[in-house]
């Protein structure tokens, strides 16, 4: 009878220890998402600006961008994939149940040797089936260069932010650079194909910008 009530509680502890980091990032800030139309209250400088709003292929747009300034060709380093659980925000922008898996997608998009986009996708499970399921196996070919390949894509209007210390998406791309960054700008929108959502985010790392 000890012995179980030992066991059981090991196991219960176990079970809490290895989802504390999940559930306190639930309590890192959110960041102020503002809808493109209102994104002129948040003063965001006119060169930054074109990169936020710009509803183009965010991959095509680095390609040139690399290919004018000859500073290499455009990669994707793959940083994390796998099921997790949504952040808050995520969740609610989704309109998932609470504490739904998903799959979540981290990566850097790079110029040259120059990492210019942290990007962050999370994809709902009922989103990967039918011809969707190649979504989880992208590995390192970039997410925009599939979805803009698609003829039923679909998008939702943008949301821009900025991104300062302690709010949850700064510090996830400032770890995966592994250094200290400053405020930085972000947006994000929901892409569909064939009615099946995923919430694409895009960090425009210092570099970029």
């Amino acid at each position: 009878m000890l012995l179980s009530l030992h066991l059981f509680l090991f196991y219960s502890l176990s079970h809490f220890v290895n989802c504390m980091p999940a559930f306190l990032r639930q309590f890192k800030r959110v960041p102020h998402w503002v809808a493109v139309d209102y994104a002129s209250i948040l003063h965001i400088p006119d060169s930054t600006r074109e990169w936020l709003l710009d509803s183009t292929s965010l991959t095509l747009r680095i390609k040139n961008h690399c290919q004018a300034r000859r500073i290499g060709k455009i990669s994707v380093k793959l940083l994390r994939q796998g099921m997790g659980i949504p952040s808050n925000d995520e969740v609610q922008r989704l309109k998932l149940s609470h504490r739904r898996y998903a799959l979540i997608r981290e990566v850097l998009l790079y110029c040259g040797e120059t990492p210019v986009i942290f990007a962050r996708t999370v994809i709902p499970i009922k989103t990967l089936t039918g011809p969707q399921r190649q979504l989880s196996h992208l590995g390192n070919r970039p997410l925009g260069e599939f979805l803009f390949a698609q003829p039923a894509l679909q998008r939702d209007a943008m949301e821009v932010a900025a991104l300062k210390n302690g709010h949850q998406l700064h510090d996830i791309a400032a770890h995966s650079l592994n250094k200290e960054i400053d405020q930085v700008w972000a947006r994000r929108s929901i892409f569909r194909l064939r009615h099946k959502p995923l919430l694409v985010a895009e960090v425009f790392l210092p570099d970029l910008l």
